[in-house]
């Protein structure tokens, strides 16, 4: 487990991922990543193209179904 201090970031809060996490994430300056809610109430950090894959994954598993 990865734990990330929160900061004050201007006037807001922030977080400061260490490098590990920024190079299995792939992540650089100016990028985005999305904080997602999981069902049983915990959160996971996804990058953008993440969630573009399961989005895509969803959609064909769906028209499989209507296939079917």
């Amino acid at each position: 487990m990865t734990v990330l201090k929160i900061q004050n970031v201007g006037k807001g809060l922030g977080l400061q991922l260490p490098q590990d996490v920024v190079e299995r994430l792939h992540l650089g300056a100016g990028d985005s990543i999305c904080l997602e809610k999981m069902a049983h109430g915990s959160y996971r950090l996804v990058t953008k193209d993440d969630e573009l894959a399961e989005q895509m994954t969803r959609i064909e598993d769906y028209m499989h179904e209507e296939d079917a």
